[in-house]
């Protein structure tokens, strides 16, 4: 079995999809979800001609190459206990499908109420005033839901490849990624279908201020944060309250961004020199880059903060898990000299300071989690499956690399 499908594979132990029901109620909600999010993407281009479709495509194809560095980074934060490939890559899929049509459906649901109610109460411009209400209020807890589903969704039926805090981070910031790279090819096409000048510059330079290390990633890395933590503890009250804790963060800094921010970012562009009312296109790039990194750093800077903090935590939690559960597995699956190397590792360590392999490395810290894993649900790490198949692929692993060594 390839190793990406055998890592899959032990993702789904104990799963409710492994059951017939839990696997039926999986595909058929997976199934509705496709299907409104299939509408929600109709809705957005059912007035788009066919001729657009290049400029959507090549907004794309920037999104996903702007985010490689990210991407990349993100799969270092994992490096002590990497998720599956395709998980991974699943989670952006996500993000950038089902997220984004679900949320069409239901922001153009809340800006009709919003312009409907305006024009009820006060007969004024509803479309003006209903976008900038509908882009504070609705877009950010609609968007953040979305986006936070896929993270539940893994939470639940993935459970013995969703470990902590950082787990959630990871998965989150994946899903946000996928959905930054939708949302910046969607603008994209919606300001060359008004103007015939397609704003890949300017939408690009609001969007990927840092590479994508803001916006949707941010406020999704930080709701994944709860679904992570709830996870990881064993206090009842933490495990319900945590999500809700994560998701309302991300929700704040979402409306805090489409309020304050885009007010803000007005401000600074008007302190440069330049009149916000000849639109993007007439605003160098450079110019809006830096008041969106300006903007970014006051507005979100707190949620800056509390994501580098919880990933240090996370960093030690880690450390304490491997030393812990790898203990006793001296002279098993781990040498005295290894072990030595794991209770030094420090938070910037790589497996590889280990002196083996880094696929033995990363076998070795999955035994760990699994271990911790069963120890935390009340089981006996001896008996587990999984737990042995870790082992055994540690022993054939070890014996490759001597072999290797000896020729």
């Amino acid at each position: 079995m390839p190793a990406s499908a055998k890592l899959v594979a032990r993702a789904m132990v104990g799963s409710p999809i492994e059951r017939p029901f839990g696997g039926c109620l999986f595909v058929a909600g997976m199934l509705v979800l496709l299907g409104f999010a299939f509408l929600g993407h109709l809705a957005l281009w059912i007035l788009e001609p066919l001729a657009r479709v290049g400029v959507f495509v090549t907004g794309l194809l920037i999104g996903t190459v702007a985010s490689l560095p990210l991407l990349a980074f993100l799969r270092w934060l994992d490096r002590r206990e990497r998720e599956s490939l395709w998980l991974a890559i699943g989670a952006v899929v996500w993000g950038a499908v089902i997220s984004t049509g679900l949320s069409a459906i239901f922001n153009a649901l809340g800006f009709g109420f919003i312009a409907v109610s305006l024009e009820i109460v006060g007969g004024v411009d509803s479309e003006l005033i209903g976008q900038l209400l509908a882009a504070a209020l609705v877009a950010p807890p609609v968007e953040e839901a979305f986006k936070g589903l896929a993270i539940l969704v893994l939470f639940w039926f993935l459970r013995a490849e969703f470990d902590n805090v950082r787990d959630g981070i990871i998965y989150g910031a994946l899903v946000g990624i996928g959905f930054n790279i939708a949302e910046y090819a969607l603008y994209v096409m919606q300001g060359y279908a008004e103007s015939g000048v397609a704003p890949f510059v300017e939408q690009f330079a609001g969007r990927f201020v840092f590479l994508g290390f803001n916006g949707h990633m941010l406020w999704s890395a930080i709701c994944g944060a709860g679904v992570g933590f709830a996870r990881q503890s064993t206090d009842g009250c933490a495990t319900l309250g945590a999500p809700v804790a994560g998701y309302a963060a991300a929700t704040l800094g979402h409306a805090l961004n489409n309020s304050v921010g885009i007010f803000l970012l007005g401000v600074i562009v008007v302190v440069m020199g330049y009149d916000v009312e000849i639109g993007l296109m007439g605003i160098p790039p450079f110019v809006l880059w830096t008041a969106a990194a300006i903007m970014n750093v006051i507005v979100q800077g707190v949620f800056y903060i509390v994501l580098l903090v919880l990933l240090a935590l996370t960093s030690r939690w880690e450390r304490d898990v491997i030393r812990t559960y790898l203990a006793d597995e001296v002279g098993i699956s781990v040498t005295p000299e290894e072990y030595s190397a794991i209770v030094n590792d420090r938070m910037f360590s790589a497996l590889g300071s280990r002196g083996i392999p880094w696929r033995l490395a990363l076998a070795q810290n999955e035994l760990a989690f699994r271990k911790w894993h069963v120890a935390r649900d009340g089981g006996n790490p001896a008996t587990d499956p999984l737990v042995t198949a870790w082992r055994q692929d540690i022993a054939t692993l070890r014996e490759e690399w001597l072999q290797s060594r000896r020729r």
